[in-house]
């Protein structure tokens, strides 16, 4: 019987860094669900919206990088669910900055509470320094990811 290779990917940065990145992302998903009824973005959106309140839905959109209708629907659910107020502007009505509530900032705090705890947890395989180390390291390959990103959009045809 042969002995298996292991498939070339394996030999990948980025492959390890995605699929760490997608069980971090499901675990993070599973647990807001699960303790807070939250979904993912649902979660980085009420932060998002404490962080920068008053913030208008078009630079929460800017922020994300996300599809307006996308980030509008999650909007309009945390508000349907009296965690988001809109404050109305009688010069346009469109634009109205988006806070949180009193509930919404609790629920918000909660789930900040629940990823902080996640997170413990994850890094308790690390030392402080490793810990340090490895946040250095990811920003830097983020800040180059996001450079060849630039490039790669440049060079998209009709993008010229």
């Amino acid at each position: 019987m042969a002995v298996r290779r292991p498939p070339a990917l394996r030999a990948l940065l980025g492959y390890h860094i995605n699929s760490t990145s997608e069980m971090l992302r499901r675990g993070t998903t599973l647990r807001l669900r699960r303790d807070h009824d939250f979904s993912l973005m649902e979660w980085r959106t009420l932060v998002l919206i404490e962080y920068m309140q008053p913030v208008r839905l078009r630079d929460l959109v800017a922020f994300f990088g996300a599809d307006k209708a996308q980030i509008s629907r999650i909007v309009t659910a945390l508000s349907s669910r009296g965690l988001v107020a809109r404050r109305a502007r009688e010069d346009d009505a469109r634009s109205a900055p988006l806070e949180l509530t009193l509930t919404g900032r609790a629920k918000a705090g909660a789930a900040m509470r629940s990823a902080q705890e996640q997170d413990e947890a994850i890094s308790a395989c690390l030392v402080p320094a490793e810990r340090e180390q490895l946040i250095d390291l990811l920003t830097r390959i983020r800040s180059r990811a996001v450079e060849l990103l630039d490039e790669e959009a440049r060079l998209q045809p009709g993008q010229r």
